[in-house]
């Protein structure tokens, strides 16, 4: 993404469900179900470190980021969707 940004001034805004950081069962149900959720659901992916990914990219600029569950259930399936990562990274 930086390599399309404007130096110093371009910024990509994400909001992204990740695998989660802080409950490893969820994480493991994250990675059983990924290759089911991709074909499913146009390719998205649950075991993905997106955050971790947008902080190593080397954005000059720096990443803002927080990472939070959204708090869904395991009874409606929405918990594997649950983690996730919201900021704004600076070329």
């Amino acid at each position: 993404f930086r390599r399309v940004l404007k130096p110093n001034t371009g910024k990509l805004l994400f909001w992204e469900h990740v695998l989660s950081e802080d409950n490893p069962a969820l994480a493991l149900q994250q990675k059983i179900l990924s290759p089911i959720q991709t074909l499913v659901a146009d390719g998205c992916h649950l075991n993905r470190r997106t955050g971790a990914n947008i902080r190593n990219a080397g954005f000059e600029g720096g990443v803002e980021m927080e990472y939070v569950d959204l708090g869904g259930t395991i009874l409606d399936g929405s918990d594997v969707i649950s983690p996730t990562v919201y900021g704004i990274a600076t070329a």
